[in-house]
């Protein structure tokens, strides 16, 4: 019997986080808190936050307020309606993200436009660990593969395989009879934004989807 808890499926990802931060990063990138939730954007299948959104300072404490920006841990999040594709892609979509997490801590921006554009900063980064890089006309240098040399480094890793996988999100419900406009939340800072049609709308403080609560 499967195990129904998501414990299994992150420990994994854990690891696999740790395995490629000493291949590809010589150790040097900061441990993220590592989550696997719904795909918001209706296609990406990861992301990484533009800041720390995770702490281990109780809200409304002295101690939480008296921290900074640095205090803190990054967020990589795998999409759980992509979990299950192939080892190899799942691997390319964390050394992606770890990329982001490479900029970040180095000080560097490396998308605009709300985080879905990827500019020639994340390239460099993405090709000096592990990825090669294609440029698209909508969303700049995002789309990447594993290099020759990473292929062969994650065919020589046991294949992880993940027990536990999301469905594809319906179809979202249409307004309601007599309700004008749509509410989206950011679920990390709480910000709320609407709109009369769908949208796909990342926060710009938090780089992460606004999603849809009515």
């Amino acid at each position: 019997m499967v195990d129904q808890s998501l414990t299994p499926v992150i420990g994994k990802l854990e690891k696999l986080f740790s395995t490629l931060n000493e291949r590809f990063f010589d150790g040097e990138l900061q441990t993220p808190v590592i989550t696997v939730s719904p795909d918001t954007t209706k296609g990406a299948y990861g992301w990484c936050t533009s800041w720390r959104a995770w702490t281990d300072k109780a809200p409304g404490t002295a101690e939480s307020e008296s921290a900074g920006e640095s205090d803190g841990y990054y967020e990589i999040n795998i999409c759980a309606e992509h979990i299950a594709r192939s080892f190899s892609d799942i691997i390319e979509t964390l050394l992606h993200e770890m990329c982001h997490l490479y900029n970040l801590q180095i000080g560097v921006q490396d998308t605009s436009r709300g985080g879905f554009y990827h500019n020639k900063h994340f390239a460099d980064a993405a090709e000096k660990h592990g990825l090669t890089v294609e440029k698209t006309a909508k969303y700049g240098y995002s789309k990447t593969k594993l290099n020759a040399e990473a292929q062969a480094f994650v065919d020589g890793i046991a294949d992880t395989k993940f027990e536990l996988y999301r469905k594809p999100t319906t179809k979202t419900k249409g307004v309601k009879k007599g309700q004008s406009s749509r509410k989206y939340v950011c679920p990390c800072c709480g910000a709320i934004i609407r709109a009369t049609r769908e949208v796909n709308v990342i926060c710009g403080d938090c780089n992460t989807p606004f999603e849809q609560v009515e």
